[in-house]
């Protein structure tokens, strides 16, 4: 897709930790929007430390037309640091609005609103489901662009296969 719905600045995480960030966020639209206040010891979310690998399948329409899914994959080392990392969910929101927001152990969920400079806008519902060793989701994002309205829904999951 390669097109962003507003500029973000990120803080500087390693590697590991941004993609953790940009997987359980929004790794297509734009990777670090996921932004939830500081996380608590207590709604840190059970994930087990060591390998992941991530697949999305992302699916976009526009006027009435589908594009062919897209699927991404990608593993990455994710250690407990990373999990507990209060900069992990807290990026600069730039225009963006969450509209709504949920976190706990087993679960995340969140809505998010943005505007951009050049006028465009877009809303997006996303939901992850921590599994200890897997991570489930799925994020329903809609934009309005200059081509018109642009549907996209994303489908993520994640297995831990091992340590680092």
């Amino acid at each position: 897709m390669g097109q962003r719905v507003t500029a973000i600045t990120s803080p500087p995480l390693k590697t590991g930790a941004r993609r953790l960030a940009a997987t359980l966020g929004m790794g297509v639209l734009a990777p670090g929007l996921l932004a939830l206040s500081t996380l608590s010891a207590a709604a840190e979310p059970n994930v087990q430390p060591g390998e992941w690998e991530y697949t999305n399948v992302t699916r976009i329409s526009t006027g009435g037309q589908a594009m062919p899914p897209q699927r991404d994959s990608h593993r990455e080392c994710v250690t407990a640091e990373d999990i507990a990392n209060p900069e992990l969910f807290s990026e600069d929101m730039g225009d963006c609005e969450i509209t709504d927001k949920t976190l706990s152990r087993s679960n995340m969920r969140y809505s998010l609103r943005c505007t951009s400079e050049e006028g465009m806008t877009s809303t997006m519902t996303m939901t992850m489901q921590f599994k200890g060793d897997r991570v489930e989701g799925l994020m329903d994002g809609k934009m309005t662009t200059p081509m018109g309205e642009m549907n996209m829904q994303m489908n993520i999951e994640g297995k831990r296969l091992g340590s680092c």
